[in-house]
């Protein structure tokens, strides 16, 4: 290159440049071997700038941008004549991972000289960083296009999260970023996409032509592929994959990280659902520890099972013999003249594990651990933790616990807890089943729900699991007629795929399940120097699994059995068109609005409807959606009635939204029973915020839950409970 300030070429890299070889990724058994010895000759926990990413990843085919490292400033210029277009010159050291930040990019040289004179900068640049055995390449420069990223990080309970988003030095500054746990297809990963913020710069927004993102999509399927075959990979970003205005995909940049130590080995077998009716519906029950002390566990359990009447019989099992909390007391569980389907064991840990033992050898088909002092109390309470699962592992015999509060079926009768949760308001049959890690929390949620005259169908607190876990639980509760959602609490699953197989069985007999998670902060990721390790860790692969599996993540806990409710009990509207019905002008003006910020649509009355006011309104009420009902027309007995039979039957309405004020005492029990005659089968779900004091308006209130009616304290949840309707029908 004489001409020192001629142009290198016109044009940059175009689709006719790039190497046909990078045209899908290749998965096949001999590449991926080929690339997995090369991984050998790293430590664990190494991170990996572009230049050993690529030639570790070459053989796999990834659409990179073809590369020559340039050992002077002429062989540079020398290269980039031969590139015959704008070049980047780049300085790649596995010691800066991030090159933009650290000034090692140099964009857009036209000219020897330039090629030259970048060169320079970069070769002092990395001697004033001290990098070792830094290359210097230079790269043809991408036509113009879009910038995406592509990445994966490993969960160790999920496996590898693709994370896809808008590429470029901005990824982590705004965060816009997809997961999903691999594998996916391609058709997954247009989901993915739509669900960016930039998913409307991508289908061309405000005249802008379209994004083809056929090849990207399925590039991204390729990925998710190649992160499972390569375990020793713990992160790779690909940062930017440069989009082309054909659709050509060209990764600009790529980083990876190793696995900090083996990849976790494979999950359990995955096994068919359960039944769990022994531990559930037992048709008898041994209470192994019970006591006439009713402060202590075995007294608490005998206690409840007989407060809630349960119809099989009950063994009280203690030394002493003679009469525990009304029954006769056998000595021994062998006393017994018939095995129980289940045993409460409410004795300390090592004497836990002993009762377990004589329940197999018995044949006892189910028990409960209460106990705490397992694996959640160090070393000893390990050792004793793993006794107890040496001792049914193979017996077929279903272990709840231990460490937990016990198991509820109001379908059933049964009350095999110590929990005080349901000693006041009883039990109260439903659809919702409750599952939890959190056997005080979801107590509380449960004593909640129950006061406030809801009922629960069953209720487990899974405890340590050591050997049934949440899923077999999932299974299970999913293939019951009876089950109509699951509300799950949930800490972590140590079986990933097992926890994916449960949800799916959930979605394939259409059984909603929603979740509360809990450790969703930033605390809980792990520090590691990709793109994608700052903008994941186990809370995004568990946000992905749910997302995939069509279960519902809600923010607080109190939303839980709440969500729960709504969505197990109210039936699903046919659109997205909302009336407004209140007492009150101010508070019809709010929910208005909380309902258009839910996307929601406000329903334009029809004339029969309006017609259907006259003479039952007062005059001067304003007959528009927000209904206004009037205080004069709340306090008239049947306007109301009148009024939300009205519109109900407007067939532009999709979902009615009723909000009370002060209405209390005699009145408020009027007014319920208005709405619960107004509402019914055939009719669109009717949901009600109720704004007074709960004392004031208990009764009320209580029948409106009786009618399977959610009454909500604040509109903003009602709002928020139509549009998950709207949602669901529209799934």
């Amino acid at each position: 290159m004489t001409d020192t300030s001629t142009p290198l070429g016109a044009t940059g890299l175009s689709t006719a440049t790039v190497d046909s070889a990078f045209a899908a990724p290749a998965t096949g058994a001999e590449a991926i071997a080929r690339v997995r010895r090369a991984l050998t000759a790293y430590q664990p926990g190494t991170a990996l700038g572009e230049a050993t990413s690529r030639a570790l990843l070459a053989p796999l085919g990834l659409p990179f941008v073809p590369s020559r490292t340039a050992d002077s400033a002429d062989e540079a210029a020398a290269i980039a004549a031969v590139l015959a277009g704008p070049v980047v010159l780049k300085a790649l050291s596995d010691e800066v991972i991030h090159k933009s930040d650290a000034g090692l990019v140099e964009l857009g040289l036209v000219t020897a000289a330039q090629v030259r004179d970048a060169y320079g900068r970069l070769a002092a640049r990395t001697r004033a960083l001290g990098l070792t055995r830094p290359a210097i390449v230079v790269q043809p420069m991408a036509d113009d296009g879009t910038d995406m990223f592509l990445g994966w990080v490993r969960d160790e309970t999920f496996g590898p999260v693709v994370l896809v988003g808008m590429g470029g030095v901005t990824v982590e500054l705004f965060r816009d970023v997809a997961h999903a746990v691999a594998p996916l297809s391609a058709n997954d990963a247009a989901r993915l996409l739509g669900s960016l913020a930039c998913a409307p710069l991508l289908a061309g927004y405000r005249g802008r032509q379209a994004v083809d993102t056929t090849q990207f999509c399925r590039l991204v399927a390729a990925v998710g592929d190649l992160a499972l075959a390569l375990p020793e990979i713990a992160d790779l970003d690909l940062n930017p994959v440069r989009i082309l205005p054909d659709g050509t995909c060209l990764a600009l940049d790529a980083s990876a990280v190793l696995a900090a130590r083996p990849a976790a080995g494979a999950a359990r077998h995955p096994r068919a659902p359960l039944d769990l009716r022994p531990l559930t519906r037992p048709r008898s029950v041994a209470v192994i520890g019970a006591s006439r002390d009713t402060a202590k566990p075995g007294g608490r359990v005998l206690r409840s099972l007989r407060r809630h009447g349960f119809p099989g019989a009950i063994h009280p099992v203690n030394p002493a013999g003679g009469e525990v909390g009304g029954l006769p007391a056998v000595t021994s569980l062998s006393a017994l003249p018939v095995v129980p389907d289940l045993a409460c064991i409410a004795l300390p840990a090592a004497a836990s594990v002993e009762a377990v033992r004589e329940c197999v050898r018995l044949g006892v088909p189910a028990a409960i651990v209460y106990a705490s002092g397992f694996g959640e109390s160090g070393p000893e309470g390990s050792a004793l933790d793993r006794e107890l699962r040496d001792a049914v592992t193979g017996s077929g015999m279903l272990l709840c616990g231990p460490n937990t509060i016990g198991v509820v079926s109001s379908h059933h009768q049964m009350a095999a807890t110590f929990s005080q949760a349901v000693d006041t308001f009883g039990l109260r049959p439903s659809g919702t089943c409750v599952i939890a890690q959190s056997g005080a929390v979801a107590g509380s949620l449960v004593s909640h729900e129950l006061a406030h005259g809801y009922g629960i169908g069953d209720w487990v607190t899974v405890g340590n699991q050591s050997q049934l876990d949440v899923a077999d639980y999932v299974s299970y509760y999913a293939g019951l007629d009876s089950t109509t959602c699951i509300a799950l609490f949930l800490e972590g699953v140590a079986d990933g795929p097992r926890f994916q197989q449960a949800l799916e069985t959930a979605r394939t007999t259409q059984v909603p399940v929603v979740v509360y998670k809990t450790g969703v902060t930033a605390a809980g990721r792990r520090a590691v120097a990709s793109h994608s390790g700052a903008l994941a860790g186990s809370e995004t692969a568990y946000r992905a699994v749910l997302e995939r599996a069509g279960a519902l993540q809600v923010p607080e806990m109190t939303a839980l059995l709440e969500v729960a409710w709504v969505l197990g009990h109210t039936p699903r509207p046919s659109g997205r068109r909302v009336a407004v019905v209140t007492t009150s002008g101010g508070a019809g003006s709010a929910t208005a609005d909380l309902i258009s910020m839910q996307d929601l649509k406000i329903a334009t009355f029809g004339e029969a409807t309006r017609a259907a006011f006259a003479g039952v309104l007062p005059s001067f009420a304003n007959v528009d959606n927000p209904l206004d009902v009037t205080a004069e027309g709340a306090f008239t007995p049947g306007t109301l009635r009148t009024v939300l039979e009205a519109v109900s039957g407007d067939p532009g309405v999709d979902v009615v939204c009723v909000v009370l004020t002060s209405i209390t005492g005699d009145d408020a029990v009027r007014v319920a029973q208005e709405i619960a005659d107004a509402a019914g089968p055939g009719r669109p779900p009717l949901l009600v915020s109720w704004l007074v004091s709960r004392a004031l308006a208990e009764d009320g209130m209580r029948l409106l839950a009786h009618q399977g009616i959610r009454v909500f304290t604040e509109p903003a949840r009602m709002a928020a409970a139509a549009a998950l309707l709207a949602k669901e029908a529209s799934a």
